[in-house]
């Protein structure tokens, strides 16, 4: 599937999700990973939050030891980049997969609007220039 010009192949995306322990569900232009931890013991249960983009697989490693250091290395994980518009989870198909796989809903809705918050901030900025350099700028001509 395409969305906005991203190819996206959707049965690959939702089987990992289906099948990973853990997801790594990262947006480069945002900066931000949508982290899915399915492991749960007799003291904690699933993980859905919003962090910041690791630089790698063994960087997103550490930092999931501190984040629940009651588990041990997970069995799998998937790194899954994600383009396209974070509301096009939801239009794919792919936001239903995630909630079958966690226990809180609720913490998967407030990170879902946390990104949708992230996203509007940078499309925002990206227009107004802030944190943006142009690459081709108007110029003024005196010639008559």
């Amino acid at each position: 599937m395409i969305d906005g010009g991203i190819e996206i192949d959707l049965d690959e995306v939702v089987q990992n999700i289906a099948e990973a322990e853990v997801v790594s569900l990262f947006f480069p232009t945002l900066r931000r990973t949508l982290l899915i931890d399915t492991r749960t013991n007799d003291y904690a249960g699933t993980l859905v939050k919003v962090v910041p983009m690791a630089k790698s697989g063994g960087d997103r490693l550490r930092s999931l030891r501190k984040l629940r250091p009651q588990f041990s290395r997970p069995e799998s994980i998937t790194l899954i980049p994600w383009d396209a518009r974070v509301a096009s989870l939801v239009t794919m198909g792919v936001w239903d997969t995630i909630i079958h796989r966690i226990d809180d809903p609720e913490q998967a809705a407030e990170c879902f609007e946390v990104l949708c918050r992230i996203e509007h901030q940078e499309l925002r900025a990206a227009i107004t220039g802030e944190r943006y350099h142009t690459l081709w700028s108007r110029v003024s001509s005196d010639v008559e």
